[in-house]
C-alpha cells in the first residue's frame, strides 16, 4: 500500500463526495482504474461538466483544452490537487495534495515528463511546474512510462520519440513507454505515419487505409543508406516498426539512419514473414510490420474454403497456382470433408492441412470439458479419414478473444483438448486458428505447436499491438471468389504459408513431418562438402553444420561461447550465408514426444560434446556437460534463487522448469531434446565417425519407437543408466570443478547472465537443500524422457 496514493484516494472522495455523478474510489492506497475514475470524474466537475463519466472523452479534452496548462499559478486549486493525485498514482511525487505545486511537485513532473521523451526545461537546473493538457490526459490512465516487466529498451526508446517528435499535433497524444507494443502504440504510430505524409488533424485516423496504403507505395521506401533530415522521417518510422515487431531497430545514437545491420535484421523479418527478402523498407514489408495481413493482396500458395472441393473448383484452384487446401474435419453439410474429396485433393497433387471447429465462434463455447470432448472428437474423425501419425489438427478460436478470454476460457479449453487426444491415444499435435494474441499466449502455454493465425481480422484487438507468433505455419490475409461467374467459381480465404506445415499428401503413406528440415539440413551438409573442398579441412562436415545451426542467429555467439562450443569458423558461416537458394529452415519435431528440439541449442551443445567429450568420471560433469544441459540446469539454478522461495521448495520449482513446454524456463523440452541429440550423434563423431547428421537424423526420427530408443541410448550413454549417477553429475555441474577453472569461469558467466550477479552459485552461497533439489528434478526429468517412467 501506497500511503500518498491512499491520501490521494481520501482526499478526491472527501472533496467529491456530494457531487452528482461521482463515484468514489476504494481507499487501499492501490492505484487502478476505479482511483482514476475518480479523478477523471473530480476534473471534469472542476471544468464545468455536468454529466460525469469514467470516460475521458472529447468533451472532456475540449474543455481542458480551453483550460490550458494546471500549475502553481492557476487559479484553481482543486484542478491542482488533481494533477498532484494523480502524479502519486503514477509512481511521482506530487508534493503534499493539496494544490501547493511546490519543489517536490515540480521534480516528480519534471520526471514525468522526462521518461515520456519530451522536451525538459529549457535549462537543467530548472524544474517544470505546469501540467500541460496532453500531459494532464496522460496522467488519467493506466499507462507506464518506465520499463515494466519483461519491457524492451528498444521499443521503449522509440516509444518516447514518437511522444517528442508528434506530440504537439493535435490528434497525436502521449502514448505509454513501457516498452510493450499494444494496439495503443500500434495506433500512435500509423498516426505518425499520416502525419510524415503531410495529412491534417481532420484527415488522420489511427488506421491504415488508402490513403495510407498510397503513400506507404510511393514515399516510404527506404533502404541501406537512407537518412532522415531532421528528427522525424520515414526512416525512424519504419525503426519503430521494426522494433514494435520485436527486432532489433539498430537505433543507434539516434535513430534516423537505415545501416547495413538493419538492412541484415529486416531480411530476417521478411525470411520469417515470407516476404521477399529486399532489406529494404518496401511497400509488402511496411505493411506486414503494421497491420496483421500485411499486403493483403499478396498471393499465397495455401488458402482454406467452407464449401467441399469438387472437380470443376480444384481445377480452379491448382490453376491459380494453390498447392495446399485447408480443410474441416467435422462441419455439418456446408463443411463435412469426405473421403472422396481427399482423394480428389491428392490425385491434383494438391496437400492437405486439417482444421477442427464445431462452433468457437463466442466465449461460452470454450471450457476444459468442452476442450476435452473436442480433442477426442477430432482424433477420432482424424483415425476415421486416416489420416496419418503425427498430423497437425487446427482448432479453431473464431472470435476476438481477449487477454483475459485467453487466460479464463481459451487456455482450460486447450488443456481439455490435449487431455482429450491424450485418451485417443496422442496421434495428433494440436495446433490452433486464431488471432495473433492467441496464437501467442497458447504456444508460450506450450498447448500447441502450430499456429494458423487469422490475420484477415485486422479489427480483433487480438491482432493489434502483437507480431506474428513464432510457430506460425499459415497466415490467413483475405478472402475472395476465384473465377467469379464461372462454373469452376470458388469462394476461398488467401493463406501465406511459412513452410512449417508442409500438410499431408496421403492418407496410406504419410508425409514426414520433418521432411522440410532434412531438405534443409542436406543443403547445409552440401555447403559444409564445398567448404572442405576448398582446403579447410580443420573440421568435419558434422561439426561444421552444427556450427552454422549454432552462429545462424548468433545466440550462442558471445564472449567466451568458443571455450565452451568450439572455436568459431566465421568463414564458413560467411560462406553458407552468401549462398543463394537457400530452403526453408523447417523445424525438427520428435515423433514420440511431438515437440520441436531447438536447432540453435542443438549446433551449441554438438560443438561442446565434440570438443570436449565423455568425462572420465560418469557421476562428474565437464565443460561437455556445461555446454549441454549442465548450463541449463545452472540457469534453472539462478531462476530459483531469483524467485526468493524457500529453499526446500526448490524441487517442486525446478520440476516445473526443466522439460516445461512453454517459453518461461532456461531448459524447455525442446532444449531437453537438442542437448540428448548433441550427445547422442556428438560421441560418434568425436570418435571419428563420418556418418553425415541428416542420416542419423532420419534414423533416430524414423518413428515414435526409434525416438524412444534414442532418448534411452543418451541415459545409458552419459550416465551408464543410473538414476544415482544423473544426481551427482548435475550436482557436479552446478558447484563442482576447480575453483579457477574454465568451467567454474564460465558457470560464473551464465550465472550472472541469469540474475545480475556475479555471484558464483556453491555450496557456500546456495544451500544443499537448494542444490540437491534442483539435482532431483533433473534426474527425475531425464529419467522420465529417457524412460518413460516416473
Amino acid at each position: 500500500m501506497d500511503q500518498m496514493v491512499l491520501k490521494a484516494q481520501k482526499w478526491v472522495n472527501a472533496t467529491y463526495a456530494g457531487v452528482s455523478g461521482y463515484h468514489p474510489c476504494t481507499e487501499n492506497g492501490m492505484t487502478g482504474w476505479e482511483t482514476i475514475y475518480s479523478l477523471t470524474r473530480a476534473l471534469q466537475h472542476e471544468l464545468g461538466i455536468t454529466a460525469l463519466s469514467d470516460s475521458f472523452g472529447p468533451t472532456t479534452w475540449a474543455d481542458l483544452k480551453a483550460y490550458g496548462p494546471v500549475g502553481r499559478d492557476s487559479g484553481n486549486i482543486n484542478m491542482r490537487t488533481i494533477a498532484e493525485a494523480a502524479l502519486y498514482c503514477k509512481g511521482y511525487s506530487g508534493g503534499d495534495i493539496d494544490g501547493g505545486f511546490n519543489v517536490d511537485t515540480g521534480s516528480g513532473l519534471t520526471a514525468l515528463v522526462a521518461d515520456m521523451g519530451l522536451p525538459g526545461p529549457q535549462q537543467p537546473d530548472l524544474q517544470i511546474y505546469n501540467v500541460e493538457p496532453k500531459v494532464f490526459k496522460a496522467l488519467l490512465t493506466m499507462d507506464a512510462y518506465v520499463l515494466t516487466s519483461g519491457g524492451s529498451r528498444m521499443i521503449q526508446t522509440c516509444q518516447r520519440w514518437l511522444n517528442d517528435a508528434y506530440y504537439q499535433k493535435g490528434q497525436f497524444f502521449i502514448g505509454p513507454c513501457d516498452g510493450h507494443f499494444s494496439r495503443n502504440v500500434q495506433q500512435a504510430l500509423v498516426l505518425a505515419i499520416q502525419y510524415q505524409m503531410g495529412l491534417t488533424d481532420s484527415q488522420v485516423t489511427g488506421s491504415l487505409g488508402p490513403t495510407t496504403e498510397g503513400a506507404l507505395k510511393t514515399t516510404a521506401y527506404v533502404s541501406s543508406g537512407s537518412h532522415d533530415a531532421g528528427s522525424a522521417g520515414w526512416v525512424r518510422l519504419f525503426q519503430s516498426a521494426v522494433a514494435f515487431n520485436g527486432y532489433d531497430a539498430h537505433w543507434g545514437d539516434g535513430g534516423g539512419t537505415f545501416t547495413s545491420e538493419l538492412a541484415a535484421t529486416v531480411t530476417a523479418f521478411q525470411q520469417f514473414s515470407s516476404l521477399q527478402p529486399t532489406g529494404a523498407g518496401d511497400y509488402a514489408t511496411w505493411m506486414s510490420l503494421l497491420v496483421s495481413t500485411g499486403d493483403p493482396d499478396r498471393k499465397g500458395t495455401a488458402f482454406d474454403c467452407m464449401y467441399p472441393l469438387n472437380p470443376t473448383t480444384i481445377q480452379t484452384v491448382k490453376e491459380n497456382g494453390y498447392s495446399t487446401v485447408g480443410r474441416y474435419l467435422i462441419g455439418g453439410t456446408n463443411k463435412v470433408l469426405t473421403n472422396s474429396e481427399i482423394a480428389l485433393i491428392f490425385d491434383k497433387g494438391l496437400s492437405l492441412f486439417p482444421i477442427y471447429q464445431d462452433e468457437g465462434n463466442a466465449l461460452n463455447d470454450f471450457s476444459f470439458p468442452q476442450g476435452q470432448a473436442a480433442g477426442k472428437d477430432a482424433a477420432q474423425a482424424a483415425n476415421g479419414f486416416g489420416i496419418p501419425y503425427g498430423t497437425v489438427i487446427y482448432f479453431s478460436v473464431d472470435f476476438d478473444a481477449t487477454d483475459d478470454d485467453i487466460t479464463s476460457a481459451i487456455i482450460p479449453h486447450f488443456q481439455g483438448v490435449s487431455a482429450g487426444m491424450s485418451e485417443m491415444g496422442n496421434q495428433y499435435a494440436i495446433g490452433v486458428y486464431g488471432c495473433r494474441n492467441t496464437c501467442i499466449r497458447l504456444q508460450a502455454a506450450g498447448l500447441t505447436t502450430r499456429s494458423f493465425v487469422s490475420g484477415m481480422s485486422t479489427g480483433y484487438s487480438g491482432n493489434l499491438g502483437y507480431p506474428l507468433p513464432d510457430n506460425w505455419a499459415f497466415d490467413q490475409i483475405k478472402d475472395f471468389t476465384l473465377a467469379a461467374g464461372t462454373s469452376g467459381a470458388v469462394e476461398i480465404d488467401n493463406d501465406i504459408a511459412s513452410g512449417m506445415d508442409p500438410g499431408i499428401n496421403s492418407v496410406t503413406r504419410p508425409r514426414d513431418p520433418n521432411d522440410a528440415f532434412y531438405t534443409y539440413l542436406i543443403w547445409v551438409e552440401a555447403r559444409a562438402g564445398q567448404w572442405r573442398d576448398q582446403g579447410h579441412t580443420s573440421r568435419s562436415a558434422q561439426e561444421l553444420v552444427a556450427q552454422y545451426f549454432r552462429a545462424r542467429t548468433s545466440k550462442y555467439v558471445f564472449t567466451g561461447s568458443d571455450t565452451v562450443f568450439g572455436e568459431l569458423d566465421q568463414g564458413f558461416i560467411d560462406f553458407v550465408n552468401g549462398y543463394p537458394g537457400q530452403p526453408y529452415a523447417g523445424p525438427l519435431r520428435d515423433p514420440d514426444l511431438l515437440w520441436d528440439s531447438d536447432i540453435d541449442h542443438f549446433g551449441a551443445s554438438f560443438g561442446a560434446v565434440v570438443t570436449t567429450g565423455l568425462v572420465d568420471d560418469l557421476t562428474s560433469a565437464n565443460l561437455a556437460d556445461f555446454g549441454t544441459w549442465g548450463g541449463d540446469l545452472v540457469s534453472v539454478l539462478a531462476q530459483f534463487y531469483m524467485s526468493g522461495l524457500p529453499d526446500d521448495q526448490a524441487y517442486d520449482f525446478a520440476v516445473n522448469q526443466i522439460g516445461a513446454k512453454g517459453d518461461s524456463t532456461y531448459f524447455s523440452l525442446d532444449d531437453v531434446l537438442a542437448d540428448l541429440d548433441a550427445w547422442i550423434l556428438g560421441v560418434p563423431v568425436r570418435q571419428g565417425s563420418g556418418t553425415a547428421l541428416s542420416t542419423s537424423f532420419k534414423a533416430d526420427y524414423a518413428s515414435p519407437v526409434t525416438a524412444a530408443v534414442r532418448r534411452g541410448s543418451f541415459y545409458s550413454l552419459r550416465f551408464g543408466s543410473s538414476p544415482q549417477t544423473v544426481k551427482d553429475a548435475a550436482t557436479s555441474a552446478m558447484t563442482g570443478g576447480d575453483s579457477h577453472g574454465e568451467m567454474v569461469v564460465i558457470r560464473t558467466a551464465f550465472w550472472a547472465e541469469t540474475t545480475q550477479s556475479v555471484t558464483c552459485p556453491s555450496p557456500e552461497f546456495m544451500s544443499d537443500a537448494a542444490v540437491s533439489g534442483v539435482a532431483s528434478a533433473f534426474r527425475d526429468a531425464i529419467v522420465h524422457y529417457c524412460t518413460g517412467m516416473d
